[in-house]
């Protein structure tokens, strides 16, 4: 069993109803706008986008992720800003319900226990210390001009967040405040021991077929490694629930390492997912309904305001599967303040039924232009969101 270390509002693109079908054609389809390679350089683009309600200002060899990051308009409803009045209520530790294990099989009481909570834990459910430790090499390997070093703890507290440089970004992932998503457009997250040992390992793929059913969609990459690095002592921390518009319908946080409580453990609004499903376009769709986007930010509010956060501590090879639309967070990690530093590293995986027809959103993602690292997609035919059809694409199987 771990135990802690000992103490010393903008605008918004127009609804799909109002869009081209599709979201976004290829050339020759409805004029020329922004191919499936991911284009979106030049003012046939520029020209595209507005003709289609998108009134972005940007010029002709603006890079995507300049315009996406200036343009206010293009942000997405998950984006607002939360009201000054809301209070963000501390973490605690998730306490196993009797029925934890870490078979590949599904239980009624485990079932009842995600549509309720949102989440399931698996304690053990993958044994794979070889590929974890390929995941931790992975990391120290990547990091930049030595700016942190595994054998120097004292060197992951107060990150050199001003050394990190665009091209570290884009070489091996955003380095911001006391979190590093390590990550590569062609590279980390692509390897074997990523994909193999972890993604698509025949336990994950067992599991996550008792939730949605099959065949399921072969991973080809994961988001990478999420690492959360210490707290400097004497600062404060902070917890920044969230949802993610990643067009998924179950994903999956692999722990690659030990995590005591009180270190950075991945965190949860149990719960949250069954307020905050109605909001959405469509069932696995990654875009909020414009006429209800302030509504959604009522009701996310509401559920932080209400909803006490669970963090999880854990060891290598545990499993947290959850629901996209489930509130969550990095956890604070105050191990700085403890006897022993501790670096947070768990690999979040994403899954989705394989053989629809795919494609790309490349305003927000997921896509080639934002939300790379991400690889589920927005498919043809998903169902229109209503009040209760939560669980129509799940099968929910025992067997």
């Amino acid at each position: 069993m771990l135990s802690a270390p000992r103490s010393p509002k903008p605008n918004h693109p127009p609804p799909a109803s109002s869009r081209p079908s599709g979201t976004f054609p290829s050339n020759g389809a409805r004029g020329a706008g922004p191919s499936r390679s991911g284009n979106l350089t030049g003012l046939t683009t520029a020209r595209w986008l507005t003709s289609t309600g998108y009134p972005l200002s940007f010029g002709p060899n603006t890079k995507p992720k300049e315009w996406i990051k200036m343009n206010e308009r293009a942000r997405h409803a998950a984006s607002i800003k939360g009201a000054d009045d809301v209070i963000i209520k501390e973490a605690e530790c998730f306490a196993d319900p009797d029925f934890t294990n870490g078979n590949d099989h599904l239980s009624e009481g485990e079932i009842l226990f995600f549509k309720e909570q949102g989440f399931l834990l698996k304690r053990g459910f993958l044994h794979e210390p070889e590929v974890f430790s390929q995941v931790v090499d992975c990391v120290w390997s990547n990091v930049p001009r030595d700016l942190f070093r595994k054998e120097d703890p004292e060197s992951w507290v107060g990150l050199p967040t001003d050394q990190w440089t665009e091209e570290d970004e884009v070489q091996v992932g955003q380095l911001q405040g006391g979190s590093w998503k390590m990550r590569s457009r062609e590279g980390i997250g692509t390897e074997p021991f990523f994909l193999d040992g972890i993604a698509n390992h025949p336990r994950m793929r067992s599991l996550v077929a008792k939730f949605i059913g099959e065949p399921i969609r072969t991973a080809k990459r994961v988001r990478g490694v999420y690492c959360q690095f210490p707290k400097p002592p004497g600062t404060s921390g902070k917890l920044m629930p969230h949802l993610d518009y990643t067009a998924g319908q179950l994903t999956a946080m692999v722990f690659v390492d030990d995590v005591p409580p009180k270190c950075g453990g991945f965190t949860l609004w149990p719960g949250s997912h069954t307020r905050l499903h109605e909001y959405w376009e469509c069932l696995q769709s990654g875009t909020i309904r414009e006429d209800r986007k302030e509504a959604y930010a009522r009701a996310r509010d509401a559920a932080v305001n209400e909803i006490t956060p669970l963090e999880f501590p854990g060891h290598a090879g545990d499993v947290i599967f959850w629901h996209p639309r489930l509130l969550h967070s990095a956890g604070i990690n105050h191990s700085a303040e403890f006897d022993r530093q501790i670096m947070r590293m768990i690999v979040p995986c994403d899954y989705q039924i394989d053989g629809r027809d795919f494609y790309d959103d490349l305003i927000h993602g997921p896509g080639p232009n934002h939300q790379w690292w991400v690889d589920t997609r927005h498919w043809h035919g998903d169902t229109t969101t209503t009040t209760d059809n939560m669980w129509e694409w799940w099968v929910f199987s025992t067997e």
